[in-house]
C-alpha cells in the first residue's frame, strides 16, 4: 500500500496577471478602471472586491504557520490576498493561492475544519468573521440562501444541507 499523497486540486488568482494590467491596490483610480471595464474574470472580480473589503481585518501568517487544523472549531475563514499554501485531507492534498476561501464552508455549517491548512510562504490573508456570517444568512432572499446552501453543500460532498442554513 502506497502512503504517497497526491495534489488533488489547486487554485489561486493569478496576481501577476492583476499586477500587468496595472492593479496595484484595490482602491486606486487605475485598479477601478480596470474593474470597470470588463477585462476581469468573475474569480478576479471577487479576488478584487474581498481585497478591498473594508469590513474584512487584515491578517499576517509565516511560512510553516499553520492556518487551520483539520477537525478544530471554525471561528473565522479566511480570504488569501497573497502567499502559497497547502491543505491536507487523508491523502488529498490542495495547492492553495491568492482568492483562495478557507473555512467558509464549514463555518456556515458549523463544522470543523475539513483539513489541515499550512503556510508554504508568507500569507496576507482577510479575516471573514463567522459571527457576522452567521447573523446575515438569516436576513437573506431565500434564492440567495438556496445559492449558499448549494455551494456548502458541493464543497463539502454533503448528503444534505445542514441545518444552520435551512
Amino acid at each position: 500500500m502506497s502512503s504517497e499523497k497526491v495534489v488533488s486540486a489547486q487554485y489561486e488568482v493569478s496576481i501577476e496577471k492583476l499586477a500587468s494590467l496595472g492593479v496595484s491596490d484595490p482602491y486606486s483610480v487605475a485598479s477601478l478602471q480596470i474593474y470597470a471595464s470588463g477585462k476581469l474574470t468573475s474569480d478576479e472580480r471577487l479576488y478584487f472586491t474581498l481585497w478591498g473589503c473594508q469590513h474584512l481585518s487584515a491578517a499576517n501568517f509565516n511560512a510553516r504557520q499553520s492556518l487551520a487544523t483539520r477537525g478544530a472549531e471554525v471561528s473565522a475563514a479566511y480570504f488569501i490576498v497573497r502567499g502559497r499554501l497547502l491543505g491536507v485531507e487523508g491523502e488529498k492534498i490542495y495547492r492553495l493561492g491568492p482568492g483562495s476561501i478557507i473555512g467558509l464552508a464549514e463555518g456556515l455549517a458549523h463544522l470543523p475544519y475539513s483539513m489541515t491548512v499550512v503556510c508554504v510562504t508568507d500569507v496576507e490573508a482577510r479575516l471573514i468573521p463567522l459571527s457576522q456570517v452567521d447573523r446575515l444568512v438569516p436576513r437573506m432572499p431565500l434564492a440567495l440562501r438556496g445559492i449558499l446552501r448549494s455551494a456548502v453543500v458541493r464543497t463539502l460532498g454533503l448528503d444534505k444541507a445542514p441545518e444552520s442554513l435551512e
